[in-house]
């Protein structure tokens, strides 16, 4: 079975046609998502149109399309409940009626980071973990969560996804959630250039000349030897750590699961994560492992994948 996949990110829309966690064709758009998602909805027809021409696969040959989107979705009855910043004319949009009127195909809708979770365990680098969580660092941060098998969703369907808003600074910044010292606040793509400036020694790095701070930028300035640029990272993999001994310590997970661009910086960020949160977890029973996706930036689009084979 061929899947549509498409996940709405903060800054990018990934799609691609997806076969039994095997990805067929891929492509990467601009979200523009402060403006919206129906001015976007065009375009990701098209681009779907022109990877089906691309992969000789009419679209409504496959088997169905999923969507990703980094709020709270209700799953079953597809469509959005809550999100922040992003995609504000998301909540009414009738993505069911899309997706049939559009391509003739059954829709399934999730979560960003609970469908990448559910993408990891099933076809990636934790296939076959059954007590996990998972953190995804896009725009913000994302996390899920899953005990003996099955996925957290919860009654209201927020269980275990706000890992990006656990409170880790009481004095912390205000977040766009309305909390105060949410992790993702801290130490998240989105507000990496805020959080920089307000470090010592910001203004003698390399990276305040730069227009633009993201992951890249920094990961490649630590990589020069940019003295700020270190002492910054070791800053986030502190705020980063913080926030999954929290998850470890409510889910009793035996496995971490990492993903989303950053982690493309693996050989860096893993063992520095690795040591602050095997120093700081109390887990009696042992040590968690530590995985990371073998194609993070695609996560969403396999998991999304699952769960349309599934009939989810």
């Amino acid at each position: 079975m061929i899947t549509v996949a498409v996940d709405f990110g903060g800054t990018n829309i990934k799609i691609g046609f997806v076969q039994e966690g095997r990805m067929l064709a891929a492509a990467s758009i601009p979200a523009y998502s402060d403006k919206g998602l129906r001015s976007r909805m065009d375009e990701v027809e098209q681009v779907i149109r022109r990877l089906g021409q691309e992969v000789s696969i009419p679209v409504d040959a496959c088997g169905g399309i999923g969507i990703a989107l980094p709020g709270l979705v209700d799953s079953a009855t597809r469509r959005l409940i809550s999100i922040h910043g992003k995609y504000a004319d998301a909540h009414d949009y009738p993505f069911t009626a899309w997706a049939a009127e559009t391509f003739s195909l059954p829709l399934v809708m999730e979560n960003d980071a609970r469908a990448a979770l559910i993408g990891e365990t099933a076809y990636g680098s934790a296939r076959g973990e059954r007590d996990a969580v998972l953190m995804i660092f896009g725009t913000g941060i994302g996390t899920a969560a899953m005990i003996d098998g099955q996925v957290l969703r919860g009654k209201h369907y927020q269980a275990g996804i706000l890992g990006g808003h656990l409170s880790i600074e009481s004095r912390g910044p205000r977040c766009n959630c309305g909390s105060v010292g949410c992790v993702e606040e801290l130490a998240s793509h989105r507000s990496l250039l805020t959080r920089a400036r307000q470090e010592e020694g910001f203004l003698s790095s390399t990276l305040s000349s730069l227009p633009e701070l993201g992951y890249a930028e920094l990961i490649g300035a630590w990589r020069s030897g940019d003295s700020f640029a270190r002492q910054f990272l070791e800053l986030l993999v502190t705020h980063w750590s913080a926030a999954i001994v929290n998850l470890i310590h409510a889910y009793d997970p035996e496995t971490v699961i990492l993903s989303g661009g950053l982690m493309k910086s693996a050989d860096i960020l893993l063992p520095m994560l690795q040591e602050s949160v095997l120093r700081k977890a109390w887990t009696a029973w042992g040590s968690v492992k530590f995985l990371v996706a073998e194609n993070p930036e695609l996560s969403v689009l396999i998991g999304l994948a699952r769960l349309s084979e599934q009939g989810a």
